[in-house]
């Protein structure tokens, strides 16, 4: 007995100097979070693991815009309109500004359950669904879901496994990022993150802005060529603008899935609906009896104004707040699945 109270005191011993030598480093939430999500800037921004898309797409935007200013806009400021490099200039830094919104904002991550939380809810579920079974007689599992009431029409809200909670309504969660995200659109690898709540205006507005963008420069090509071509043979104006059919191919093969992305966007602004709840025909008429979209704010003027123009709600997310080691071990989170740039 005694050897055994001197054993488990040597051990209390070590584990208390292992918790001391641990609250010496303070650890911020951001390098312990669970999911696969990259975090940049001491936590202040944050993408997805893929951000390969993302490097691909700002090269093709920074080098066709470089031989459209290089190229293209010096002469047309001199035939044409000095005015023409301003707005080309004033729509490539909103795009770019919409771009790096996009993928470095929080989309909507929602902090998955702590270990109490986990608990509690596992009881209830375990102890409802016996209650069931009592009733029905059966050893059948009941399906693990709630049901929600809005504006008049029932919603199931799932149970995510991977978060330990019940998703709210128009949330999902992201394979790729293993985070649920609040009103989820859908995963773009294109701009390396989640399109969620917090960034889905961006999204659109980078979309929307490079199909225009697209157009502008297609216009500019095709006018510097045939200017030129006034001036000289045809054949002569294709050498020397050489820079604007490669920016013309690039804007053509652009504008024909951004331009697409762009038109199938604004339909669902103006119905506010996602990508998701479209795909899985959450409002199909045909589909379910009460189809009725109880986000809808009446109609298209409304919806655009809302999802545009409403504030940006704050991140659910304590990014930067420091880890306190008695909940982390409370809550048992695992920090070997944790992503640290």
């Amino acid at each position: 007995m005694a050897n055994t109270k001197v054993t488990h005191s040597a051990q209390s011993d070590s584990s208390n100097g292992q918790r001391s030598a641990d609250s010496n480093k303070m650890q911020r939430k951001w390098e312990i979070h669970p999911g696969r999500n990259k975090f940049y800037c001491n936590g202040r921004c944050v993408s997805s693991p893929d951000y390969g898309g993302f490097l691909c797409c700002m090269g093709l935007i920074i080098v066709t815009g470089g031989l459209f200013f290089a190229f293209d806009c010096p002469y047309l400021a001199v035939h044409v309109n000095p005015v023409i490099p301003v707005i080309g200039g004033l729509l490539f830094i909103f795009i770019i500004g919409c771009l790096l919104q996009t993928t470095f904002i929080d989309p909507g991550i929602i902090p998955r359950a702590t270990l109490p939380e986990a608990l509690e809810t596992d009881r209830l579920f375990q102890l409802e669904n016996q209650n069931q079974e009592n009733q029905n007689g059966s050893g059948y599992a009941a399906p693990r879901f709630k049901e929600v009431e809005i504006k008049g029409r029932t919603f199931k809200l799932s149970y995510c496994q991977t978060c330990q909670m019940y998703r709210p309504p128009r949330a999902s969660h992201c394979s790729r990022c293993n985070n649920c995200v609040e009103r989820f659109d859908h995963h773009c690898p294109m701009v390396g993150n989640c399109i969620g709540r917090r960034n889905y205006r961006y999204f659109y507005l980078f979309v929307t802005s490079t199909a225009i963008m697209c157009c502008y420069v297609l216009g500019c090509n095709i006018a510097v060529i045939v200017l030129r071509a006034m001036d000289t043979d045809v054949g002569e104006a294709f050498k020397k603008s050489v820079a604007s059919l490669i920016e013309g191919i690039v804007c053509l093969g652009s504008l024909a899935s951004v331009g697409g992305l762009s038109c199938y966007h604004s339909m669902l602004v103006a119905r506010e609906m996602t990508t998701n709840e479209d795909i899985k025909g959450t409002y199909n008429e045909k589909k379910f009896k009460n189809h009725t979209n109880p986000y809808s704010q009446g109609n298209c003027i409304q919806n655009c104004c809302f999802v545009l123009c409403s504030p940006r709600l704050p991140s659910l997310l304590d990014r930067r707040g420091f880890v306190d080691p008695a909940d982390e071990e409370n809550q048992g989170v695992q920090i070997s699945n944790s992503v640290r740039v």
